[in-house]
């Protein structure tokens, strides 16, 4: 079974146990500019996808 991340309302399909961090940069972005959430709750991004999981990328906002 697939596994998808979605950034910005568009999702990337990768293979299950792809980590976080390498399906974000598939779907081209930068993984340290991310929270990434599997069923609502933050997840490390060294973390394996497991089948049929979604994560959700949320752009992270900081500055002064």
């Amino acid at each position: 079974m697939a596994c998808s991340i979605t950034v910005s309302g568009r999702t990337t399909e990768v293979p299950a146990g792809t980590r976080i961090m390498d399906a974000a940069r598939k779907a081209g972005v930068v993984p340290d500019a991310y929270l990434f959430l599997v069923d609502g709750r933050p997840t490390p991004m060294d973390a394996p996808i497991e089948d049929g999981q979604t994560v959700k990328a949320v752009k992270v906002a900081s500055g002064g």
